[in-house]
């Protein structure tokens, strides 16, 4: 009798120690996890943002290009804001106009108001115009993480920026991958065949907007195989003249379609109209074309189809 008491204490006391450690293994697992749960990253402007609740489960966007990685990387689920401009994918609208999806503003007039009501555990932005509202916006205690990439190079990089601060750390290296071998085909295919000269316009007002040495649109031409008539020329976007573009003779002419654009009738039925442009290669030779603006000026994956559509239209002998 005395010792089925003694196997019963030494029972109750082995419960008990594998209760106690098994507490104390939860307990540790559990700070382990509340240690991972807050991830730190530098931003494009140099900012170093905590992320408190990680992964994200509730995400604004305060500008098209951050929606459009957002959605490639799988995230559209967790996005609850998007800026009005965000057009891109079309689920987007749809969810917008079917009121699953909170618009918060315009680029450069946000409501400070309508994003923290959306109680986000992270917000992305673009720099420039909105440096002001990620400055409210920090103020407010809210992680916001900016996006404001130079060149191809820069838009790689901030795929991978939103996939860590967003916990999409496989996803973004395997589109990066992607966008990189793509890439790495339409110059390898273009390497030795002579580059044609290109002029770009978005858009007129009197003078001809196109698009200077710093602009994803210069980069992007030279990748495809041509050369910016304008590459010598400082800046982004740019005015330029008859004169300036008939000195150049571009022998493509190519039409940013976008908003502007199509706000101020640039066809290329206007461009073959316009006086003196007659003597240009390009209009001699009916080389004016059209290619979507998103693709050649923001920083998206998309990014990665202007190259491809460029090279088809710079180079129709190597790609038909």
């Amino acid at each position: 009798m005395l010792t089925k008491k003694k196997i019963a204490i030494a029972g109750l006391a082995l419960v008990v120690i594998v209760v106690i450690a098994g507490v104390a293994i939860w307990q540790q697992s559990y700070r382990t996890r509340e240690i991972i749960a807050a991830v730190s990253i530098i931003d494009d402007l140099g900012r170093n943002v905590t992320i408190t609740k990680y992964p994200p489960g509730r995400i604004v966007s305060l500008a098209p290009s951050c929606t459009e990685i957002l959605f490639a990387l799988g995230l559209g689920e967790k996005v609850v804001g998007v800026d009005t401009y965000s057009d891109y994918p079309p689920e987007v609208k749809e969810r917008v106009n079917a009121g699953n999806l909170t618009t918060v503003g315009s680029l450069m007039d946000i409501s400070i108001e309508t994003v923290v009501g959306l109680k986000p555990d992270l917000i992305l932005a673009t720099g420039g115009v909105q440096r002001p509202v990620v400055e409210s916006l920090e103020g407010l205690g809210l992680p916001v993480v900016v996006l404001y990439p130079k060149g191809f190079n820069g838009t790689l990089a901030d795929i991978s920026l939103a996939g860590k601060a967003t916990g999409q750390i496989d996803e973004a290296e395997a589109l990066v991958a992607d966008m990189q071998k793509r890439v790495q085909e339409i110059v390898d295919k273009t390497r030795d065949a002579p580059r044609p000269r290109v002029y770009v316009e978005v858009f007129f007002n009197g003078g001809y907007w196109s698009f200077g040495s710093e602009s994803y649109v210069n980069e992007l031409i030279y990748m495809a195989g041509g050369v910016n008539v304008f590459a010598g020329f400082k800046g982004n976007y740019m005015s330029t003249s008859t004169e300036e573009v008939v000195k150049a003779d571009p022998e493509i002419i190519i039409i940013s379609k976008g908003a502007m654009a199509t706000a101020c009738g640039l066809t290329p039925e206007t461009i073959k109209e316009r006086p003196g442009w007659g003597k240009i290669y390009a209009v001699q030779n009916d080389r004016i074309y059209e290619i979507e603006e998103a693709i050649i000026v923001r920083g998206v994956p998309r990014i990665v189809n202007g190259v491809e559509e460029l090279a088809k239209l710079i180079h129709p002998e190597l790609f038909s």
